[in-house]
Parts: structure tokens; C-alpha cells; sequence
């Protein structure tokens, strides 16, 4: 992909519609492409989860999914959850997935969609958008430079695997 395109002008954010045939293979298509990425998990997805993908994000309620695109092109998502602070009693927007077709890494279009992310947030009502980054992920840049902070004290994600 050529890096003479101009994000800000030719890239489009779109909220995506996930019974929209497009919509839903372009989203597996780019989180495929990022699970086989080092800060993935460095191999394909499996085909159940290819398959089932997009029918259990619709089971919840709170999925939102803004996706990039070049004409026709997916460069990239952002899958979001929304959620609610007791400290604040309000909505807040949690980031799970931020994915960038590897051909269009470093020319902002990671940037467009983080902005967009925290415009709707806002819209919203939200009292804060979250995410998570492994410490190695090259992207914290991206995140820090648009204004994610990793607070003090620091916090750290757990989890406790179910299967």
C-alpha cells in the first residue's frame, strides 16, 4: 500500500453494522491478520472462532466496532465495550481490540480511529475510554500520544483463564 495516501482525507471511520456481510468479514479479516501478528498471538485464528466470531459479538449488547477504511479497502478496527464506573456512576468505554492491517501501519489511520473512539465516548456520556497494551506493543506510543495515561498507581491485568 502506498504511503502517499491521505488518512486524514481518504480514510473514512465508520461505525460498523454487523449484519452487514462486508462489515463482518472485513472485521474477522483484519483481527485474523493481527492474531498472527508478535502482539497477537502470533498464529491464525482458529476456524471456530472465524466462524463464530461475528454471531457472539452480537449476543452483547454493548459491542460498538468503528472500522477504517480506503474506498473499499478495511485498514483497520477498533472493537469498544461499554461499561460503568461506580466511582463515577457513569458509562465508560473499554477498548479490547485495536487492529491495523500490517500494509497500513504508521501512517495514522490507528490515530483516526483512537480519535473517533473518544468522540463517540463523549457523545455518550462516558466518564472514560480504557484499554489495555502489553508492555512490548509498539503501539503504546499511539496511546500515550493521544493522551492515555497509565495512572499511579499502576495498574496491572489479570486474568483467569476459563477453558
Amino acid at each position: 500500500m502506498s504511503k502517499t495516501i491521505d488518512v486524514a482525507a481518504d480514510v473514512k471511520i465508520i461505525k460498523a453494522d454487523l449484519e452487514n456481510r462486508k462489515h463482518a468479514s472485513d472485521i474477522v479479516k483484519i483481527v485474523d491478520l493481527f492474531a498472527r501478528d508478535p502482539m497477537g498471538q502470533d498464529e491464525p485464528l482458529e476456524e471456530e472462532v472465524r466462524v463464530d466470531m461475528i454471531a457472539e459479538m452480537k449476543k452483547i449488547p454493548t459491542t460498538m466496532t468503528y472500522m477504517a477504511y480506503l474506498a473499499e479497502k478495511a485498514l483497520g478496527i477498533v472493537t469498544c465495550f461499554i461499561g460503568f464506573s461506580t466511582f463515577t456512576a457513569s458509562k465508560t468505554l473499554k477498548i479490547h481490540d485495536v487492529a491495523v492491517h500490517p500494509d497500513a501501519r504508521g501512517m495514522g489511520v490507528g490515530t483516526k480511529l483512537i480519535n473517533k473512539v473518544k468522540e463517540e465516548a463523549e457523545a455518550m456520556g462516558c466518564s472514560k475510554v480504557t484499554l489495555e497494551v502489553r508492555t512490548d506493543n509498539p503501539a503504546k506510543k499511539l496511546y500515550e500520544r493521544e493522551g492515555f495515561e497509565y495512572g499511579e498507581p499502576k495498574w496491572w491485568f489479570m486474568k483467569h483463564e476459563l477453558n
